[in-house]
């Protein structure tokens, strides 16, 4: 066969032309003779192995299927063999379940034992031969399966061949604790049950012995936002975050009440909690023994001490709702435990590397809120079936969602509840309320949301702030229900419809006393300006709390001026100046409801401000943005909640991945590079044995404040 080479010469450039049988002779230009070596005469075989499944559960089964050739165009070749050597955790089945053949050869397979051996296999010029037998994994872990070099009489030795195996055991999920505690040192609201006010201080006051008392609540006076810190033997101390007093407890004119003093260590001082329900406490003081009270349910009312009678009364009840939200989207987690479980894989993994539950992980690190989003059907169609397509088959169940907000609140975290999501958005029409009316609408979306509240209430789970739709700026309910520029009305009236029935969910008498309602905001997203929109929500007479966007910088652009002026290579707006000029504007609370940030290569491109990527910058943008927040005027930053932060990959039995699957009721979003658990990847491909798969990264602490 004539090949053509450019060669250069000392000399000049010229294309030698020679056959490959005299390369080594011949030089090019008048230069010394070339010292490559001449191509080999003979070629040895060929091998190559593959199992049939990435990985299989422990005891499993799967094929090993070895390939062979001759490479030569005119040589046959004689006496091939190899050994395989099975490694440890792998035997052959019994019985083998051998298939094909290979030039003649003998192939030796025994039932139970640990080796594949062919010898004595021929093969003519090029021709190719395929066998396979089948393998059991008897022990977990991945296992990497290497040949001996393939022989033959004529040519000699050639090169082996490799290939692995995942045996995944049985999946150990930790137990689900309970732990209705706050986090120490965060800072929180506390609301009464009765009144649905919040504890105050009396006019701002600085004065020690001075009573605290109930007030409507303010988002922008830090005289409502108080400091639990854990003491000895269970207790807590509750400090103003304004003037630095601490709850205490004084009898004035015969009457307990609550007051304030300069923070010390007197059992006055210690606080015991105790859950009831729906996230709330009794506050009960260490050296009384009397609960926590408001003297009346009206505003301005003093705070006193009195006895508990039985249950609880409901002034004697309190809900902490943090001041500063840290949360986690963790819409897909009983999915993706389910498909641990049905996998036999390695549990989430503390910094300690010991298996623990994802929300005891999070709430040790500083997370204090957990969303959800149910895609519930009706009206939506059941994501939990066989034959879904699309967006639904990313989705979570009514049932998995709730489960998951009673796992939440046994560890005293806050719920974030999503509604009208369909597994990718909001925007598409439920089936069942295809071809209606605005007003069918309308009496379909309060049914809904109500029901859908009060299923929370009556299971113990209230929420803390609900979101009626997900970036309902791209789309919410079709045509219909969209907004734009020019037609807010719709979509104002299907929101009013569903801010009321949040209320009434709380006020609704059936499932006992009246309760305060949760939270509610609109969910958008950069591509519509926080300003503009939110005072046509305003205009609109929408009853909405807060203000909820989505921000990625790599889809939405710099965070902060400085970031800009560095790069800002498609002209977006700077999120700081947007957040900063809705909270002056607006003067509602503004919350990051998603967020997300690479610590290395991953799903979509990366940004400039945090690359490339690396674990640190990962954590200095959740650090940054933290900053943002809490920098916005008249104290509006609500916090932030960051998206899948647990979802690595999870490989399937039968190869591929749970992650990005299509049309599969199992499937789960792909995050590659942006989860804050480790995806241990650095090899190319996700390591499911690697000591840090599944383990927190620093972007955690970071989240959580720490």
């Amino acid at each position: 066969m004539t090949r053509r080479f450019r060669v250069a010469s000392h000399s000049a450039s010229l294309l030698c032309v020679m056959t490959a049988s005299l390369l080594w002779n011949v030089g090019c230009g008048g230069g010394s003779s070339s010292s490559l070596p001449p191509p080999p005469a003979k070629l040895p075989p060929v091998i190559g192995k593959e199992f049939g499944a990435g990985s299989v559960a422990l005891n499993g089964s799967t094929t090993l299927t070895f390939n062979l050739s001759n490479p030569n165009a005119s040589l046959s070749l004689s006496g091939i063999g190899f050994t395989d050597t099975l490694p440890v955790g792998q035997v052959v089945s019994t019985p083998n379940g051998l298939t094909g053949s290979c030039g003649g050869g003998t192939i030796t397979a025994a039932a139970g034992s640990t080796s594949v051996i062919l010898s004595g296999a021929s093969l003519a010029a090029t021709a190719s031969c395929t066998f396979a037998v089948n393998l059991i994994g008897t022990t977990s872990g991945t296992q990497t399966n290497t040949t001996s070099a393939v022989t033959s009489n004529e040519a000699g030795n050639g090169g082996t061949a490799s290939a692995s195996l995942i045996v995944a055991g049985p999946s150990q999920q930790p137990p689900q604790p309970t732990d209705i505690t706050p986090i120490n040192a965060e800072v929180y609201y506390v609301l009464n049950q009765l009144s649905g006010f919040q504890v105050d201080l009396n006019n701002n006051s600085t004065t020690a012995g001075d009573h605290l008392l109930q007030q409507p609540r303010t988002f922008t006076n830090t005289s409502q936002r108080w400091i639990f810190t854990a003491v000895t033997g269970g207790f807590w101390q509750i400090g103003n975050v304004q003037n630095s007093l601490c709850f205490d407890s004084a009898n004035i004119s015969g009457v307990i009440y609550v007051v304030q003093n300069p923070c010390g260590s007197a059992t006055t001082q210690q606080w015991s909690l105790t859950a009831t329900t729906n996230g709330y406490y009794t506050i009960s003081n260490n050296s009384t023994g009397l609960l926590m009270d408001a003297v009346s349910a009206s505003n301005g009312a003093f705070l006193d001490q009195t006895a508990l009678s039985g249950t609880a009364t409901q002034s004697q009840q309190w809900l902490l709702r943090p001041a500063f939200f840290r949360g986690v989207d963790n819409a897909l987690l009983e999915k993706q435990e389910a498909a641990r479980i049905a996998t036999g894989l390695v549990w989430w993994k503390d910094t300690s590397g010991v298996q623990t539950d994802v929300l005891q992980i999070l709430k040790n690190h500083g997370v204090n809120m957990v969303r959800v989003r149910p895609t519930s059907a009706p009206p939506y169609s059941d994501s939990s079936q066989a034959g879904c397509t699309g967006n639904a088959c990313f989705a979570e169940t009514d049932a998995q969602d709730l489960d998951l907000a009673k796992r939440t609140k046994n560890l005293g975290m806050s719920l974030e509840l999503t509604l009208l999501f369909d597994g990718g958005s909001s925007a598409s029409v439920p089936p069942t309320w295809s071809g209606q009316t605005l007003a069918e609408l309308q009496t379909d979306v309060y049914n809904y949301v109500k029901a859908e509240i009060m299923s929370y209430r009556q299971a113990g789970t209230m929420p803390d702030l609900v979101s009626i739709g997900n970036e309902v700026d791209t789309g919410f309910l079709g045509s219909i229900g969209s907004p734009t520029g020019t037609d807010f009305s719709g979509f104002a009236a299907l929101q009013i419809q569903a801010m009321q029935a949040v209320a009434d969910a709380a006020a609704d008498t059936s499932l006992g006393p009246a309760i305060p309602a949760p939270l509610t905001c609109i969910h958008i997203t950069p591509a519509w300006n926080l300003t503009q929109f939110f005072t046509l929500a305003n205009q609109n007479s929408i009853p909405y709390d807060a203000i909820c966007q989505s921000y990625y910088p790599f889809f939405h652009g710099p965070l902060t001026d400085a970031q800009a002026a560095a790069s800002n290579p498609n002209n977006q707006p700077v999120e700081q100046d947007v957040l900063t000029t809705a909270a002056s504007s607006i003067g509602k609370p503004i919350f990051i409801i998603e967020t997300a940030e690479h610590y290395e290569d991953g799903f979509d491109s990366n940004d400039p401000w945090y690359s490339p990527p690396s674990q640190s910058f990962q954590a200095q943008f959740l650090t940054d943005l933290q900053t943002v927040q809490q920098g916005l005027p008249n104290n509006l930053g609500m916090g932030l909640e960051y998206w899948d932060a647990e979802g690595v990959n999870i490989p399937r039995l039968s190869g591929g991945w749970f992650n990005g699957g299509t049309n599969l009721p199992d499937s789960i979003y792909v995050w590659n590079g942006l989860t804050i658990f480790d995806n241990a990847d650095t090899s190319g491909s996700t390591n499911v044995n690697a000591p840090n798969y599944s383990m927190p990264l620093p972007a955690l602490d970071a989240l959580g404040g720490q």
